[in-house]
């Protein structure tokens, strides 16, 4: 939620016919001071926080290094925080469910607050037209958080835009099955080298962290990096990015 292609991309929102777009930022570890660090270093603390806001708000805080998407519960015992689940079946990557896998809960899940000001957009809701939020990495993460904030109030989000989004399987069923959330689309970036996929464990995003380090220092605009390289062929592929989502129905 940081970088001057962020400028570049609601430009090319604008020019593709999405009307009024607007961006913010949310810095979880530097919020009130993360304009006056370099961009890099806010960019590592929003990815540090990423596993405390990457679930649903009504999933306990988790640590979980095992990926377990899709494998059916069988049984779940549980003291001072630590929780076993046992499980059957094959996780979404075709392979054995582990069959005991610990966990490590909080009782009280964060209590975060993601409005429009709160994200630093001072915009009133829209009256008219659509309410879209269209997020990307860490941004994703917030998109979705805040998406499900205003469905919770019966406020009406016609599309829901989660781009390479580091989310656990909690946050992606809960926007998907939101009756307030009209629409969302998921756009990985596995095509091009991202290991960050919409729905993995904790433990598969902390395997990818050395992949996603090197993508950044190389700033070569690869993988997880696709869309915010900071050059002509950066806003070629925003430019794209954009006439796709008007594609898609967003407006």
């Amino acid at each position: 939620m940081n970088g001057s292609y962020q400028e570049d991309f609601i430009t090319s929102l604008r020019q593709a016919g999405i009307a009024n777009p607007v961006y913010g930022n949310y810095s979880a570890l530097f919020e009130g001071f993360d304009h006056h660090l370099y961009t890099t270093i806010d960019t590592l603390g929003d990815a540090s926080a990423v596993i405390f806001y990457n679930q649903s708000k009504n999933d306990p805080i988790a640590l979980q290094l095992v990926n377990t998407n899709q494998c059916k519960v069988e049984g779940k015992y549980s003291a001072f925080g630590m929780v076993v689940h046992e499980y059957s079946g094959r996780n979404n990557r075709g392979e054995e469910c582990a069959r005991y896998v610990l966990r490590y809960e909080l009782d009280t899940p964060r209590e975060v607050i993601f409005s429009l000001p709160s994200i630093g957009i001072q915009k009133q809701l829209p009256t008219r037209g659509q309410f879209n939020f269209v997020g990307y990495s860490w941004g994703a993460v917030i998109a979705a958080r805040s998406a499900l904030y205003y469905a919770n109030f019966q406020v009406k989000v016609d599309n829901l835009v989660l781009v390479g989004a580091p989310i656990n399987a909690s946050l992606l069923t809960a926007v998907r099955t939101h009756p307030k959330i009209k629409n969302v689309i998921v756009i990985d970036l596995g095509q091009h080298g991202d290991p960050i996929y919409a729905g993995m464990s904790d433990g598969e995003l902390i395997e990818a962290v050395p992949t996603l380090g090197m993508q950044m220092v190389r700033g070569k605009g690869e993988g997880h990096f696709y869309y915010a390289v900071e050059n002509g062929e950066g806003q070629t592929r925003r430019h794209l990015l954009a006439r796709s989502l008007f594609q898609k129905g967003l407006r």
